[in-house]
């Protein structure tokens, strides 16, 4: 069996993927906000396929607010 020698590790490169530690509300929020869009655009497409307008349309408003936060969490907090 040959031995593989081992890969250089480049320390700035070590140093920066132990320094990011991403805050425990951050990782919340953005599971609350990718599971809120899942579950707003499938309303938004039960509805709109049952033509169901208003609940549909409340549902895609919604969606969109939910894709505008987690935008506003990545620019400004993460």
């Amino acid at each position: 069996m040959v031995e593989q020698p081992d890969a250089p590790v480049d320390p700035e490169l070590d140093a920066a993927s132990t320094d990011l530690e991403i805050p425990l509300a951050i990782v919340v929020a953005r599971i609350i906000i990718v599971s809120g869009i899942g579950i707003s655009a499938a309303l938004a497409i039960f509805f709109v396929i049952g033509a169901i307008w208003l609940p549909g349309l409340v549902a895609a408003a919604v969606t969109v607010v939910f894709l505008f936060l987690m935008f506003a969490i990545e620019r400004f907090v993460g």
